[in-house]
């Protein structure tokens, strides 16, 4: 089988790794499952279209049909088709896609789908993580108040010291920013929340690395002021137990976080 040159958002580097939380089916299989699965997000095979018999997927994969149909177990599993021995496999309609899963967004992302993809993350932790920092400042067990601050105390740290490799600074910067937003979901003691940043975070890693390069971060820590201001704000607010002003902060802080990324995706080519 000849594999598929992995695609890329413009200006960044081509993804060499999956995502983290990617199930690495192994060999052929494996092989077989991220074809197909990048094949039918990427759009050769809208929602409702047959794909290839099994028989001429074999001859062009060059894989037998009893790991084909393990592939199309897998890829239905995932939501991505459905396989009826009256209707032959059809590609189901996106909304039946388990979006969540990391595969799924790992194929998003090499077919192309990255703009999209990041900005319906951007949504989420619109909607969840101001809800997030209320419940966190109502009531926090002392661990995760330690934990919180240990964090805020990680950010602070990037942000003051003045780091010549450049490309160190940024990757502790956007390991420092993920644990502050780690520690106030652990915070609300939400197993379910937790499992859902885990899912996300890889692809928050390039969502963030977007919007560092809107802010011109590529070349030099430009603008690191503002977003340090914003995440201040939301610590002082939950500081002082005011359940509504760290919400609020949140929202400004993710609203912030939506303009850079939009800029950032414009700036490689992504509007």
């Amino acid at each position: 089988m000849t594999a598929r040159s992995p695609l890329h958002v413009p200006g960044t580097r081509p993804p060499q790794e999956p995502l983290g939380g990617v199930i690495p089916f192994r060999g052929v299989l494996g092989e077989v499952v991220a074809e197909l699965g990048q094949r039918i997000v990427g759009g050769e095979w809208g929602p409702g279209e047959a794909i290839p018999r099994e028989a001429d997927l074999s001859a062009e994969l060059g894989v037998s049909r009893s790991i084909l149909r393990e592939a199309f177990r897998i890829l239905g599993a995932k939501g991505l088709i459905r396989s009826r021995t009256s209707d032959g496999t059809r590609v189901l309609p996106r909304a039946e896609w388990r979006l969540l899963d990391p595969d799924v967004m790992d194929w998003r992302i090499r077919a192309g789908d990255t703009r999209d993809l990041l900005l319906e993350l951007l949504r989420v932790r619109a909607v969840l993580e101001p809800g997030v920092v209320r419940e966190a400042t109502l009531a926090c067990p002392p661990e995760a108040r330690a934990r919180i601050r240990a964090a805020w105390e990680a950010k602070v740290a990037v942000y003051e010291r003045e780091d010549p490799d450049l490309a160190e600074r940024r990757r502790r910067f956007i390991e420092t920013d993920l644990e502050f937003h780690r520690a106030f979901l652990a915070a609300v003691e939400s197993p379910l929340l937790g499992q859902l940043f885990n899912v996300i975070e890889a692809a928050l890693t390039l969502l963030f690395d977007l919007q560092m390069r809107a802010r011109g971060y590529e070349t030099e820590m430009i603008g690191k002021e503002d977003g340090h201001r914003h995440h201040a704000e939301v610590i002082v607010a939950w500081e002082a137990g005011d359940a509504r002003g760290a919400e609020e902060a949140m929202r400004r802080l993710i609203a912030r976080a939506m303009e850079d990324a939009v800029a950032g995706l414009a700036k490689v080519g992504l509007r």
